[in-house]
């Protein structure tokens, strides 16, 4: 039966104000005792299985939110680490260029006039210096070069 066309005497408490004219209806008949009043209702496993199915989306939640946090630490950590290494290589090749000065014959001939006072030595002042052979070496064989005495392969003697 539609609520809206309910019948006269169903009481519900509650009357407009338009509807001073109708009689009041006799209150329902009280239940009898002898019914039993119906047995409480038992819950059933929804509301289990909605708050479980809620803890689960917030921890993949979590664990979204966490693992994302993770990829802009690394992201940023990976461009700091980029522009650490950029650094280094500029610091490199500026380095290799100040080696490179350095070491050229003409830099080392100016410090050496300059802060070591040093001069060109004179012809006459250059000594030439020989080696002597080494006896142990000339007893084992070993030619002037310490190569030793060489034998053909695979040949009798």
């Amino acid at each position: 039966m539609n609520k809206r066309t309910a019948a006269p005497d169903f009481e519900h408490g509650l009357r407009r104000a338009d509807d001073g004219s109708l009689p009041r209806p006799a209150p329902a008949p009280a239940r009898e005792p002898q019914q039993a009043a119906a047995p409480p209702r038992r819950p059933t496993g929804l509301p289990l299985l909605l708050l479980v199915a809620l803890g689960l989306l917030t921890a993949a939640g979590v664990v979204q939110v966490r693992a994302r946090a993770r990829v802009l630490e690394l992201g940023a950590e990976i461009a700091e680490m980029t522009g650490e290494h950029s650094g280094l290589l500029d610091q490199r090749r500026r380095l290799e260029a100040e080696r490179a000065f350095l070491r050229h014959p003409d830099y080392i001939h100016q410090v050496a006039e300059s802060r070591l006072q040093m001069v060109p030595a004179a012809p006459e002042r250059v000594q030439t210096i020989r080696l002597q052979p080494d006896p142990k070496t000339l007893a084992n064989g070993a030619g002037s070069k310490g190569h030793g005495r060489k034998t053909s392969q695979g040949v009798a003697p």
